[in-house]
């Protein structure tokens, strides 16, 4: 499994990209993590093919982490996409999506490759077809919900030996920490450096800490942070063993070890 940070930072931040991750099985299959605004440029700078990314996995459809499908699907409307695209979000937040999608390709009405639509289970397994299950690796997945102000799934994926954990947007529940347990890297959103009301829709530092500790992560990064809050939380964070500042272009190879 490889992790690429295409983006780890905040709603309105001015220095990273909003966040979201691109994970690659050892066959090149590719699934993409959250899609906001400025994320389809970093992903046209990496010079992907249009068929690469074979799903998207929405935590929840705030505009930083959503807007972004728009720009995507338009550009590989243009240069002729061909293969299936899957898409997992909540099915309440289904139909804002095909919003962004209806606007891509307006006034078109048909996308030129099939989208096919999923709502998020506890626990599912892609690809979807016992055929394809065949000849691609298996990816496996666990979802919960993290305390946020509007509903977010965070997911666990599992591929062959390799674990990873990524919390979306909000504070951690237990659920949530069930999940981060044992991952081989788990990244969870932590906007402030300091401790936030225990009903916050955000992590934070002391708290993120906390589960390091009590769940002995191997390697906990924190991401979406207030850019404000940035330089504080690499201050501590770089001296903590198993954790890190997430970071645009950063790459965690979990196969061969190497970032």
């Amino acid at each position: 499994m490889k992790i690429d940070v295409v983006g780890s930072g905040s709603a309105f931040s001015k220095t990273n990209n909003t966040s979201s991750i691109l994970i690659e099985d050892d066959q090149g299959i590719k699934w993409l993590i959250d899609c906001g605004p400025t994320v389809p440029r970093a992903l046209f700078q990496r010079g992907l093919d249009v068929n690469e990314i074979k799903v998207i996995y929405f935590t929840h459809i705030h505009p930083d982490h959503s807007t972004g499908l728009t720009a995507l699907i338009n550009n590989w409307k243009s240069f002729n996409r061909s293969e299936s695209l899957d898409i997992y979000c909540q099915l309440d937040q289904q139909e804002p999506l095909k919003g962004l999608v209806a606007l891509a390709i307006w006034p078109e009405t048909e996308v030129c490759f099939d989208i096919r639509w999923h709502d998020i289970e506890d626990v599912f397994s892609w690809p979807l077809t016992q055929t394809d299950s065949l000849n691609q690796r298996v990816w496996k997945v666990e979802t919960a919900y993290t305390q946020h102000e509007i509903s977010n799934r965070s997911l666990k994926i599992r591929l062959g030996d390799c674990t990873l954990f990524y919390s979306g947007d909000g504070r951690a529940t237990e659920e949530t920490k069930r999940l981060m347990k044992g991952a081989d890297v788990a990244f969870q959103e932590c906007a402030s450096f300091v401790a936030l009301s225990d009903n916050s829709s955000h992590g934070d530092l002391p708290d993120c800490i906390g589960i390091a500790e009590a769940l002995d992560l191997k390697s906990l990064g924190i991401y979406h942070c207030w850019d404000e809050e940035i330089s504080l939380l690499k201050q501590v964070v770089n001296k903590r063993d198993n954790m890190f500042l997430s970071y645009d272009g950063l790459t965690i190879d979990l196969m061969n070890g190497k970032t």
